[in-house]
């Protein structure tokens, strides 16, 4: 019996449908046919990344680079919050940009602070005026702290808060008259397993995270119909130094990681503890593509299976 199908091998047809379900196109009339380099998936798209001078907006920035993208990495870069660990400087958001060039994708970096909704509006501007549009926005910057609520300062309460929840809105806000004029978009938000159940001395953490998963699903009944689609991913611990530091540890009942890596694998229900970045990252550009194309409302579980207790 003959292994080809009108004309086309059996091999070219299956080469045709995985490149069709992943979005990818040669440019001819036909369907790829077998040898053909497959374009990458986020090809001459520009994705804006928010938190992205280290930990998983970093790995985020590359991930989408490597999927084709070019990148706009923005970060406050500075201890703009007093938090009990260090955040990022201009040296990591430097090396991030660095990260992203080695894969022949340009990335402008841009230090702003999500909290300041002027300066978001500035930060998607600029990124029209360099690369002409924005198709992929992921709001993920996000600080924490632990403190029972009663012990909470106003202070305390707001920044996580406006980090987490009203930062993530600043980011938004300005790309949506962008996207919606060309009626297409990806929005991916990164949240937390924090967001889907309570947890102790991070009444305000959690409380953004829920909000968070509030304004994808409502966002996304708003921006549907301009086919922009917004999603989240909500991670379980992952190896960045937001979770890397003495107090998360203390917070786990011990002094160093090794008490946060056993408490994770009692959460998680997969055998590992902290995820890498690269984990989340490889999520977050899976909503950004083609193959996620009819994917918008959700939020995806990096939970290494501690989303298996969820019951909602």
């Amino acid at each position: 019996m003959s292994n080809r199908t009108d004309g086309w091998s059996r091999r070219t047809v299956v080469a045709a449908a995985a490149g069709a379900a992943a979005g990818v196109t040669t440019g001819r009339s036909g369907p790829a046919v077998a040898g053909d380099a497959p374009s990458p998936p986020l090809r001459s798209q520009v994705a804006l990344v928010t938190g992205a001078a280290r930990g998983i907006g970093r790995a985020a920035a590359v991930a989408l680079a490597e999927a084709g993208a070019d990148i706009v990495a923005v970060d406050v870069a500075a201890q703009a919050i007093q938090l009990d660990y260090d955040l990022a400087t201009p040296a990591d958001l430097a090396e991030t940009g660095r990260l992203v060039r080695r894969t022949r994708r340009r990335c402008l970096t841009i230090e702003a602070d999500v909290r300041d909704a002027g300066q978001m509006h500035d930060a998607v501007e600029r990124t029209v005026a360099e690369f002409g549009r924005i198709d992929i926005v992921v709001p993920n910057a996000g600080i924490v702290s632990y403190h029972p609520l009663a012990e909470l300062s106003p202070r305390q309460w707001a920044d996580v808060i406006d980090v987490n929840l009203t930062g993530v809105a600043n980011t938004i806000r300005p790309a949506i008259p962008r996207l919606t004029a060309r009626q297409r978009g990806a929005i991916i938000v990164t949240g937390s397993t924090e967001g889907r159940h309570g947890a102790p001395q991070l009444t305000h953490y959690s409380a953004a995270k829920w909000g968070v998963i509030g304004l994808v699903k409502s966002l996304a009944v708003e921006l549907g119909p301009a086919n922009v689609r917004v999603n989240a991913v909500a991670p379980t611990g992952v190896r960045t130094p937001l979770v890397l530091n003495e107090v998360t540890y203390r917070w786990a009942g011990g002094t160093g990681p090794e008490a946060l890596e056993a408490a994770l694998r009692n959460y998680n229900t997969l055998p590992v503890g902290l995820l890498e970045p690269a984990d989340v990252a490889a999520a977050i550009t899976f909503l950004a593509s083609p193959a996620a194309r009819h994917i918008s409302g959700t939020v995806l579980d990096v939970s290494a299976g501690a989303s298996s207790r969820w019951n909602a």
